[in-house]
């Protein structure tokens, strides 16, 4: 009898001061101990709190469709109100830093009705 052993993902770093790590995706490197996002070029990145929180909440749930009362709990520890559109601000601000045309976004997707969902692998390392 064979049996298949699965290797664990590693988990993610957890935001309060317990271990962290660095991220890839697409060729980024997000730093979440040093507070640093650098571009596949080599450069460094100059997020301001938020989106760099807005970032690595997108990198532990990779793949996933997070609302947007999720996202607010995750990076702000808040619940969402109905017309409250700070995380979508954040979203298209992240997305000018990120994605090579913000216009037709291929990291972090719109999802109608859902929420938004960041669509590249995400390795751990």
């Amino acid at each position: 009898m064979l049996r298949r052993a699965k290797a664990a993902a590693p988990s993610p770093p957890s935001r309060d001061g317990g271990e962290a790590g660095e991220v890839g995706f697409s060729g980024w490197r997000l730093d979440l101990a040093a507070l640093r996002l650098t571009a596949p070029d080599g450069t460094d990145v100059s997020l301001s709190r938020g989106e760099f929180d807005l970032l690595a909440a997108f990198t532990r749930y990779p793949r996933r469709v997070l609302s947007r009362d999720r996202l607010l709990s995750l990076t702000r520890n808040r619940e969402w109100a109905p017309f409250d559109r700070s995380i979508d601000v954040q979203v298209g601000r992240l997305r000018r830093n990120i994605e090579s045309d913000p216009k037709r976004p291929s990291l972090i997707k719109t999802v109608r009705g859902a929420g938004y969902i960041f669509t590249a692998a995400v390795e751990w390392g």
